[in-house]
């Protein structure tokens, strides 16, 4: 089994805020979260289509929410991924929970509207309740060393094996 990925040293929420705005090409770009993309396109694909699909309008909402959560999975993946060590935790964990749906939810809307997408009310309460949700528990895991890319990073083979204790310790909050 691939070893964990090594951790980081604590910084403020506000010292990791400084590095993403002084560096934003390296967290957005270079360090683009392509597991946070990949798993993010899929699971919010399953949900929005439950919720929205009622015809050729719904369906037309599916692919632009697939091509959507593609491109910004990877970028919120990587937001999280750079604020996985900020201290204090609840501060982090609150930004990561209110400040990045309330942006990104946004341009979804408008990505959605755009594309005459049908539903948009339903699939925006179901898209945003997930959000809060997944945002909290990538967070979780990122800081636990799991679902991150870059260097020391796992396999994502290696992040599911390491899964169920990982979310036993989320969620059971026993350390290991």
């Amino acid at each position: 089994m691939t070893a964990p990925a090594p951790a980081l040293e604590p910084e403020s929420v506000a010292a990791a805020a400084f590095r993403v705005i002084r560096d934003p090409w390296r967290t957005f770009v270079l360090d683009w979260n392509w597991k946070a993309a990949v798993l993010s396109a899929l699971f919010r694909t399953i949900f929005f289509s439950i919720a929205t699909f009622r015809g050729p309008g719904a369906a037309r909402g599916i692919v632009i929410e697939i091509l959507f959560r593609l491109a910004i999975g990877g970028f919120w993946g990587s937001l999280l991924q750079a604020f996985r060590a900020a201290q204090p935790a609840w501060l982090a964990g609150s930004c990561a929970a209110v400040i990045l749906p309330a942006s990104a939810h946004t341009l979804e809307f408008l990505a959605l509207a755009a594309g005459n997408a049908t539903h948009i009310k339903a699939g925006m309460i179901v898209s945003v309740v997930v959000s809060v949700f997944s945002l909290l528990l990538n967070w979780c895991l990122m800081r636990d060393g799991l679902m991150i890319t870059g260097a020391g990073a796992l396999r994502l083979s290696d992040d599911f094996r390491r899964l169920p204790g990982s979310l036993y310790r989320i969620f059971g909050g026993r350390q290991a």
